[in-house]
């Protein structure tokens, strides 16, 4: 009688205050996790500026991330004179100016800038006078015909519209039509 009446009590776990709060929280906190990862990543298309940059995609696809085109921007190849200050995984800040179709480099900085338009990216690679900096805009995912059809019609050189917020994070957002790609 004692053993099924410890029975009856493990049985009802689940009815539980305690475990009805937890699994309350624990749902709230996956919800939050991935409400915060949205609005991180559309928060630079929302309240950024648009600005257009030129690239070049190439490799269409991956097995695991789906099929996106991968963008090489000017601005992933920053020659600096005291490259060997930045370590890698560092973060630095890319000052831009506009050009006539589009932004360049105007210079770099391991301090964020007070006026004008900048990049925020992370240090990926440091050769002798030259660095690898990601900003976090080197893939765009489009559908698989089409990103096929961006690397062939876009191989020499292709508009990118970035929007780019207040802190220097940015997100790309289209191509700038030049071909039937876009």
């Amino acid at each position: 009688m004692k053993l099924n009446s410890r029975f009856m009590q493990d049985s009802v776990w689940y009815q539980s205050k305690g475990f009805k709060v937890g699994l309350l929280l624990a749902i709230t906190l996956q919800l939050t996790v991935l409400v915060v990862e949205y609005l991180g990543s559309v928060w630079p298309i929302w309240t950024g500026t648009p600005i257009v940059l030129k690239t070049q995609p190439y490799d269409p696809r991956s097995l695991f991330r789906g099929n996106f085109v991968r963008l090489s921007y000017e601005l992933n190849q920053v020659e600096s004179d005291n490259a060997s200050d930045y370590k890698l995984g560092s973060i630095v800040y890319v000052s831009l100016k506009e050009d006539l179709s589009h932004w360049r480099f105007d210079k770099l900085s391991k301090l964020k800038p007070e006026t004008g338009l900048f990049l925020r990216g992370r240090v990926r690679a440091n050769y002798n006078d030259s660095l690898s900096i990601e900003y976090g805009i080197e893939a765009f995912f489009m559908p698989k015909e089409k990103a096929l059809l961006a690397q062939e019609t876009l191989r020499q050189g292709a508009l990118m519209r970035i929007f780019v917020s207040n802190s220097g994070k940015a997100r790309a957002l289209e191509f700038v039509c030049q071909g039937d790609a876009c």
